[in-house]
This record gives C-alpha cells, structure tokens and sequence, in this order.
C-alpha cells in the first residue's frame, strides 16, 4: 500500500507538471493564427537577430572603453 507522503508527493508533483504545461500551452497561444494578437515567429525572430546585433555592438564599444581606461 502506497504511503500517505508518497501520494502528496505524486499530487504536488502532477500539479507542477500541470502549471508547466498550461504556461507552455500559454506561450504557444502567442503563435497561434487563431490569436487575434498572433506574433508571427519569422518576423520576430529577424527583429529580436536585429536588436541582439545592436546590442552586441554597444557592449563591444562599452568593453572597448573599459579595455582603454584600464590601460590609462
């Protein structure tokens, strides 16, 4: 016979199971065509490529000032 402590176990680890995937299902939801605020994942992808681009640019130029006053 199965333990009370195990079965509490099992339960609380069904319901975070149950948590994750409603937030996956949520997050997906975001892609979906059926979403009237759907997010098309090709053109965000080409947008976040672009902002990640100019981020590494300014950290480069920040890392490049840091280099220089280090060496001053």
């Amino acid at each position: 016979m199965v333990d009370l402590e195990n079965l509490e176990n099992k339960a609380i680890d069904l319901q975070n199971t149950i948590i994750h995937e409603y937030n996956v299902l949520e997050e997906l939801w975001r892609y979906h065509p059926a979403n009237e605020n759907f997010i098309n994942p090709i053109k965000e992808h080409e947008v976040l490529k672009e902002r990640i681009g100019k981020l590494e640019m300014e950290l480069d130029e920040i890392e490049k000032q840091i280099k220089y006053k280090n060496l001053n």
